[in-house]
This record gives C-alpha cells, sequence and structure tokens, in this order.
C-alpha cells in the first residue's frame, strides 16, 4: 500500500470512528446528572426530610433522592416536568430546557 493511500485509509478510520462515537454518546444521559438536577430543582420538597419550610413530609409521598426513587417516578416525571412543566412548582428553582430534555432523554432510555 503506497503512503498516500495509508493516510487516507487512516484519515477514513479516524473519520468513522469519529462519528461512530458521537452517534454513541450523543444520546446518553448519565445517572450522576439526573441526580445532578433532582438535587438542584426537586430534593428541596421531595426528601424524606425536606428542606423547603412549605414542607414537613414530601409531597403526594413522592421522594426522588436516589436514583431508584427517580426510576420508580420516572413515567410521572416526563408528565409533569418535561411535558405539562408544571414542576418544579412557578419554576421557582429555574429549571432550563435543557435540563427537561436531559431529563427526557434519560427517561426514554429507561424503556
Amino acid at each position: 500500500m503506497s503512503g498516500k493511500l495509508k493516510f487516507a485509509a487512516a484519515a477514513l478510520l479516524a473519520a468513522a470512528a469519529t462519528l461512530v462515537a458521537s452517534d454513541v454518546h450523543a444520546g446518553d444521559v448519565l445517572d450522576g446528572d439526573v441526580l445532578a438536577v433532582s438535587r438542584k430543582h426537586c430534593v428541596m420538597c421531595h426528601a424524606q426530610a425536606p428542606s423547603h419550610p412549605s414542607f414537613d413530609a414530601p409531597p403526594k409521598r413522592v421522594v426522588l433522592e436516589s436514583i431508584e426513587e427517580l426510576k420508580a417516578w420516572a413515567p410521572k416525571i416526563l408528565e409533569q416536568v418535561v411535558w405539562d412543566r408544571n414542576m418544579p412548582i412557578g419554576n421557582d428553582t429555574g429549571m432550563t430546557e435543557e435540563e427537561r430534555d436531559l431529563l427526557e432523554r434519560w427517561i426514554e432510555s429507561l424503556k
């Protein structure tokens, strides 16, 4: 194989690897990212011991402190947070569209 052909083949392989890697990681959402969103926007109310002054217990007994709890409530999170945008209440914590999209991608990946 000539030098030019080897270079072209190597460049093609590198480009293909980049495309494959970007496809694999494009939809990935890490559990840690979801926990970070929950800690930022949800657990002040939806915790075993809420820190929000309006609650002495989690509303509707919904606790969102662990990945297991988030998975258990995923269909309701999709409905209330992503689709209907009822949560966080009045969006007092300033949840962004990017954070809602992240939650949606994570929930969809659970199916």
